[in-house]
C-alpha cells in the first residue's frame, strides 16, 4: 500500500510539472506572438509614415516645378508684348491680365504679373544729393517719399523721421542725420543697418520708426529695385493708389485730382511722358523735375505664382529684369509668403 501511494504521488507530481511546463511554453509563445505583432505594427506605421513623407516631398517638388512653369509662361508672355509694343508698357497688354488660372495634371497654377515700376522704389532714397550740397540735404526722391507717407496718414514729424532713417539705411554715405548703427546696436535685440540697397521690401520693417501699423499701411505702395533711381511708369500706376502719383508732385497735386487722372487714363496709356505732363488736368500744376522720375517703358516686372499639386502648395515671387534687347533675366526668387 505504501508503494502504491509513492508511485501515485510521483505520477501526480510529474503531471503537474508537465502542465506547468506547457503553461510556461504557452505563455512564451503568446509573448513572442505579441512582440511580433507589435514589431509588425511598428514596421507598418513606419512604412506608412515614410510613404506619406515621400509622397509629400514628391508632390511639393512637382508643385515647385509647376511654379517654375508659371515663371516661364510669364517670361514668354512679356517677350511677346515687348515684340508687339517695344516702346511702351501699359495695362492694356496681355501681361496685365489678372487672376490667371491654368489647370494642370493633378492641380493648377494661378498667378499674375505686376509692373515693378508702378510703385515707389525705396532704393531711390540712396541717390546722393546734388553735387556741392550737404549730404543731409533733402533730395527730390526723399521729399516725394515723405509726401507719400503723409498722404497715407503718417504724421509729418514721423514721416520725416522714417524718410531720413530709410535714406540712411540704403545709402553707403554717412548722412549725419537719422538713426545710425549706434542706435540700432542699443536695441534690446541689436543689429546693424544695411548701408546698401534693399533686396526685399520686408527689410524696410527693420528701419527705425517703421512700426507694424506703418509697414502694413505703406508697404503695398513700395518696391525694391536694384537701382538707386525713381522711374515710375504713369501707364501702370494702380488706380487705387493715386497717392503715388500725388507724391511725385510733392504737396502740389491733391490725391483726388491724381485719382481722376488715373481713372481717365487712356486704355493703352500715354505714348510719351510729355503727353502725360501736358494734359489739361495737370495744367495748373508745375511739372518741373517730375518728368525725370516718370517713364512709359518698364524694365522690371514681378511675377507671383501659386502652384497646387495634390495637397501641396508652393508660392513663388520672381523679379524679372528686361535688357536692352528685350530679353528677360530672373534676378530674384522668393518662395513662400503672401
Amino acid at each position: 500500500m505504501m508503494g502504491f501511494k509513492y508511485h501515485s504521488s510521483r505520477r501526480v507530481h510529474k503531471r503537474s510539472l508537465t502542465v506547468r511546463q506547457q503553461g510556461i511554453a504557452l505563455l512564451s509563445v503568446l509573448l513572442m506572438l505579441t512582440l511580433l505583432v507589435l514589431l509588425a505594427n511598428e514596421l507598418t506605421l513606419s512604412f506608412r509614415t515614410q510613404l506619406t513623407r515621400t509622397q509629400s516631398i514628391q508632390q511639393r517638388e512637382q508643385a515647385r516645378w509647376y511654379a517654375f512653369s508659371g515663371e516661364s509662361l510669364a517670361i514668354k508672355t512679356l517677350k511677346q508684348n515687348f515684340k508687339d509694343d517695344p516702346d511702351i508698357t501699359h495695362l492694356g497688354q496681355y501681361w496685365a491680365t489678372a487672376n490667371v488660372v491654368l489647370p494642370v495634371e493633378g492641380g493648377h497654377i494661378a498667378g499674375q504679373l505686376k509692373d515693378a515700376q508702378s510703385c515707389f522704389n525705396i532704393n531711390a532714397l540712396a541717390k546722393p544729393a546734388a553735387e556741392g550740397s550737404d549730404t543731409y540735404q533733402k533730395t527730390p526722391e526723399s521729399q516725394a517719399f515723405s509726401a507719400l507717407l503723409q498722404y497715407l496718414d503718417i504724421p509729418q514729424w514721423e514721416s520725416d523721421r522714417i524718410t531720413q532713417a530709410t535714406r540712411n539705411w540704403v545709402s553707403s554715405e554717412d548722412l549725419r542725420q537719422g538713426e545710425s548703427d549706434t542706435d540700432y546696436l542699443a536695441q534690446p535685440l541689436p543689429y546693424l543697418s544695411g548701408k546698401t540697397l534693399m533686396r526685399d521690401i520686408s527689410e524696410w520693417r527693420a528701419v527705425a520708426g517703421v512700426s507694424k501699423a506703418v509697414a502694413q499701411q505703406v508697404m503695398p505702395y513700395l518696391c525694391t529695385l536694384p537701382m538707386a533711381e525713381l522711374a515710375i511708369n504713369v501707364n501702370t500706376i494702380p488706380v487705387d493708389q493715386p497717392e503715388i502719383l500725388a507724391a511725385l508732385y510733392i504737396d502740389q497735386l491733391p490725391v483726388d485730382q491724381a485719382r481722376s487722372i488715373l481713372e481717365t487714363r487712356p486704355r493703352e496709356g500715354w505714348d510719351e511722358v510729355a503727353d502725360f505732363t501736358s494734359q489739361p488736368l495737370l495744367a495748373n500744376f508745375s511739372s518741373t523735375g517730375v518728368g525725370k522720375r516718370l517713364t512709359i517703358v518698364s524694365h522690371y516686372f514681378e511675377m507671383r505664382a501659386t502652384a497646387n499639386y495634390g495637397e501641396s502648395e508652393v508660392r513663388l515671387n520672381s523679379l524679372l529684369a528686361r535688357s536692352k534687347d528685350n530679353q528677360l533675366t530672373v534676378i530674384r526668387r522668393k518662395f513662400g509668403g503672401v
